[in-house]
């Protein structure tokens, strides 16, 4: 990721001592972490070093806080660290998890101690920006807070061992189990739920209660209520597994306002599966725009049905929430068998998967992570070419002229290992 750096210092007198006072610095636009330093001459200059000799005297203690460009204290660690970071994702201890956002941040200095002479205090903060990053996610699991076997901590520790960035947590029609956010070794557990219903399960990303009423309906027109309501207090709203014959979606599919349809569900018989997926392409082919994402519906390790599996692979712009649930909304991403699967970049005329690019443009591929016995299938609403693939990587630029979309599968013999979302095309 792309950074830049600034640095400002400050001269302390020795009658702000036992003051607080605010040092502002600017925050650029685009920023997904800060890391800021900051030195000074703490310790006397020792006369004798040497082996025996008394520990050196603190002659100056200069305390770090930090508030953020709308005003919202963000964290204090005193005089006890020299460097913090700051993310959506991942803060130092003491300060809050919160984007970088743009505007007039302020250094809290607290001038604890100062030397008769004064002192200079130097401070340097790097920025990262955003940028497109993959991330592997599995957006369905449930835990022991519903009908799953494992604890929030276990499901995290797992997560870890086979390579997920992040998980969402849909324990069926409860919200409980989404306090406090959690976090482990860099793998994310987000909040969401599972509208359950004996004619359909929905999952709800991203809030930690999406519904204020019960989620108890009657008919048809209650279930979309309730997907409704969850919508207008900010989640994303799926059809989980519409097509599984046991646990399907039964209050029909057209005329009704939904973000995504869960295409790929690892609970779900292939049958349903397939029936899921000739459904979303036969929608594409007329012309609609609907995002597909994949998920384990995980409850518990059995032959077959394993956390990740398949996996939901999110090109987002950062590791935050909502950095993730942006790209899952706007289909920039790829659904795989397993988190160890090969990854894919698809791009034409700068739009990448769940974009839209000029008509005709050219669009080129690339696989990695290949075994070399598996089959590219590059599905249009005209038809489909295949390529077969090497080992370890393959590169490769097609145009499809007058098609409407592009999206891809990859295959070993009969078995789905890749699914894309689509690229669009402009067509005059």
């Amino acid at each position: 990721m792309s950074s830049s750096q600034k640095t400002f210092q400050i001269f302390i007198r020795p009658q702000q001592e036992r003051t607080y006072f605010e040092l502002p610095f600017s925050v650029p636009e685009n920023v997904c972490r800060m890391d800021l330093s900051y030195t000074y001459q703490r310790y006397e200059p020792e006369a004798d070093p040497g082996p025996g000799s008394p520990p050196p005297r603190e002659v100056n203690i200069i305390d770090l806080a930090l508030r953020d460009s709308t005003g919202n204290f963000i964290g204090a660690s005193g005089a006890g660290r020299s460097q913090i970071h700051i993310s959506a994702t991942d803060s130092s201890a003491g300060y809050a998890k919160t984007a970088p956002l743009p505007g007039s941040w302020a250094v809290i200095v607290g001038a604890y101690k100062v030397a008769p002479a004064g002192v200079l205090v130097s401070y340097s903060v790097t920025f990262t920006f955003r940028e497109r990053t993959l991330l592997k996610g599995d957006p369905h699991v449930h835990s022991n807070a519903s009908d799953g076997a494992f604890s929030r901590e276990q499901l995290l520790a797992e997560s870890k061992k086979i390579g997920l960035d992040f998980f969402f947590l849909t324990d069926h029609n409860n919200y409980a189990h989404n306090s406090p956010p959690m976090e482990y070794d860099h793998v994310c557990l987000f909040p969401g739920s599972e509208w359950t219903h004996y004619d359909g399960h929905a999952g709800m990303l991203g809030v930690c209660r999406p519904l204020r009423s019960p989620f108890c309906v009657n008919s048809a027109a209650g279930a979309w209520e309730k997907l409704d309501e969850a919508r207008q207090n900010g989640a994303l709203v799926i059809l989980n597994h519409p097509f599984c014959p046991t646990c399907g979606w039964h209050f029909g599919l057209e005329g009704h306002t939904f973000d995504l349809i869960e295409v790929w569900n690892g609970h779900t018989v292939p049958a349903g599966n397939q029936a899921c997926l000739a459904w979303w392409h036969q929608q594409l082919c007329t012309g609609k725009r609907l995002p597909v994402i994949g998920g384990s519906d995980f409850h518990r390790i059995l032959p077959g049905l394993q956390l990740g599996s398949p996996t939901t692979a999110v090109y987002a712009m950062s590791r935050s929430m909502e950095d993730i649930l942006a790209a899952m909304r706007q289909g920039n991403c790829y659904l795989l068998a397993a988190p160890d699967g090969p990854d894919l970049w698809a791009e034409a005329d700068g739009a990448i998967l769940g974009e839209t690019a000029a008509g005709g443009s050219c669009v080129t591929i690339r696989l990695s992570h290949l075994s070399g016995d598996e089959t590219l299938r590059m599905i249009t609403d005209l038809g489909q070419e295949e390529a077969a693939c090497p080992p370890r990587e393959l590169t490769l630029s097609r145009a499809f002229p007058r098609a409407g979309f592009v999206r891809f599968e990859l295959r070993r013999g009969d078995q789905l290992i890749l699914l894309s979302n689509p690229i669009y095309f402009q067509l005059t």
